[in-house]
């Protein structure tokens, strides 16, 4: 990882810098790594900064994992930012494209605060800088990541309801299609035709210059599915949406997918393509009914959410305490609002919380507690109240919002479509299977007039149980090892903390494999041990 101020080679601009894999991680770094010619995207910025004539420095920002960020400053001290997708971030073409369309709509029609777009190219091929970006607006402010912690409470209430009042803006706008946003044109020359799509509820003019296109989310292009003929919408309906999904891994499982151990399961016997193919069948059988119902229907209103709103893609005026600029709107996209009615990640406390309107309050025995027991609780509080606060405010200044938030059951329902997507390649046939039968456990509580079209057998359902506990076996092992500092469970870390973990790796697999009963068990453990280069998929 490079410190502020410090100088790096050519090359690693074009790298990914600000982590390392325990495992694949050459794999990981090729994700992300973008050849570009930088001469050329300097002269782009240059052209864009009124009165500048070169550039006098660059700076590569902190990395997010899918895309390449630089702040360039001019001579005549003018600073832009300029962004380049990670092969990861899914069809560059694309993303760009529905990203400068999306910000566009965002900006001039619903006046929410994003950098205003200086420059952009989403076709590679015709561009000399050899690569899709985005030149911007550097965004005014602070991130308030960096100030947030320091913030007393009232402030960070008042933040929150900020982020509220866009949400409703955003949510007051409903479209026909489930799709991305882009511009008519673009989608032409995309080689789409733009389906005739309409606003459904508005108070709000919408230019006819937008139209709703395929998403751009990686998992659907990523890969060999870049190659493949798969339904990436839009769509009219949404359960026209939960039905491609099974058609595409499908699809995908007969191109693509073979035989493969899955030491979980068994350490002699293989999985096969037709177990996803069989779970895919039971998804197919009740694809047409993971959409919630609402009084009001607002869990259907297909409406435009940021994909990730934390702390660091928020920027504040340091002495109103305004929001001044969000950012990272790459792949977001117009979709049922039960798909995005979650408490933001800058809210979403991470444990337990009491049921109904309830202010969190320290134990009775507080004061007697240590220094740093006291400081955990207090910020676990603080935590909860943010969490409850959001919710809170939901209630009292959106209701369509809130009727979608509020529902419980709607987890239950939307589980197996986010894991449909990628089932087989991300190994989440157990992860799919679980959620089926939880659907099924719960069916008569969703849809107690309609029959559950899938069953488990009791055989099906021990089998499933037995892998699922050499996995979450296996989970909370890791999760001890992340919470003291010793292992990440994603095998991701800082560059100079990379020979510790590899150390820590090789010595905590020892300690791993010898909790072993016996020597088969010995033999599972070498196999599920997960910082080592796994076998093909």
């Amino acid at each position: 990882m490079y410190l502020p101020g410090e100088k790096i080679s050519r090359q690693a601009l074009h790298r990914y810098t600000r982590h390392r894999w325990l495992f694949n991680e050459e794999k990981e770094l090729s994700k992300r790594y973008v050849e570009f010619d930088l001469q050329q995207l300097l002269q782009v910025a240059v052209s864009v900064c009124e009165g500048a004539q070169f550039c006098t420095r660059i700076t590569k920002c902190a990395e997010g994992l899918h895309n390449k960020a630089f702040i360039l400053t001019m001579d005549n001290g003018c600073e832009v930012l300029a962004k380049l997708p990670n092969p990861n971030a899914g069809p560059a073409r694309f993303t760009v494209a529905s990203e400068i369309a999306t910000r566009k709509l965002l900006s001039d029609v619903l006046n929410v605060p994003v950098p205003r777009v200086l420059a952009w190219s989403f076709d590679a091929a015709s561009s000399p800088v050899g690569a899709e970006y985005i030149i911007e607006e550097k965004a005014p402010g602070v991130r308030l990541g960096s100030v947030w912690n320091q913030w007393p409470r009232n402030s960070k209430l008042q933040l929150i309801i900020q982020v509220i009042d866009i949400q409703n803006t955003l949510t007051s706008v409903a479209f026909d299609m489930h799709g991305c946003i882009y511009f008519k044109d673009d989608l032409r020359s995309l080689g789409e035709e733009p389906k005739e799509s309409k606003i459904l509820s508005t108070t709000t003019s919408i230019p006819d210059m937008f139209a709703i296109g395929p998403l751009t989310t990686g998992e659907l292009w990523n890969g060999v599915r870049s190659g493949m003929n798969l339904d990436r919408g839009p769509w009219k309906d949404p359960s026209d949406y939960t039905r491609a999904l099974g058609h595409n891994e499908i699809a995908h499982i007969k191109s693509h997918a073979v035989p493969r151990m899955n030491y979980y399961q068994s350490l002699k016997t293989e999985e096969n393509p037709e177990d996803g193919l069989a779970l895919l069948t039971k998804y197919m059988k009740v694809a047409s009914y993971l959409i919630p119902r609402s009084p009001n229907g607002a869990a259907s209103n297909n409406v435009l959410m940021h994909p990730d709103l934390h702390l660091d893609n928020i920027f504040i005026d340091p002495e109103t305490l305004k929001i001044t600029g969000i950012v990272d709107w790459q792949s977001a996209c117009v979709a049922p609002l039960f798909y995005h009615a979650d408490v933001p990640r800058m809210c979403t406390h991470h444990g337990p919380l009491q049921e109904g309107w309830v202010i969190p309050e320290r134990p009775e025995d507080f004061d007697s507690l240590s220094a740093e027991e006291q400081r955990k609780i207090d910020n676990d509080l603080e935590s909860q109240i943010l969490h409850k606060y959001y919710e809170a405010q939901v209630y009292k200044r959106s209701p369509r919002h809130w009727s979608v938030l509020q529902n419980k059951r709607i987890p239950i329902i939307q589980k197996p479509v986010w894991l449909v997507t990628g089932v087989w390649e991300n190994r989440n046939l157990v992860f799919l299977r679980e959620s089926l039968i939880s659907l099924f456990a719960h069916w008569e509580e969703l849809l107690p007039d309609i029959p559950c079209p899938i069953s488990f057998t009791n055989e099906d359902v021990e089998l499933h149980s037995k892998e699922e506990e050499n996995i979450r076996g296996v989970g909370k092992l890791l999760t001890v090892f992340r919470d003291e500092s010793v292992l990440p469970v994603d095998g991701m870390v800082e560059p100079e903390d990379y020979d510790i973990a590899q150390k820590n790796s090789r010595k905590f697999k020892d300690i791993f494999i010898g909790l072993a009963k016996d020597d088969e068990e010995k033999e599972l453990f070498t196999k599920l041990w997960p910082y080592q280069e796994p076998a093909d998929t």
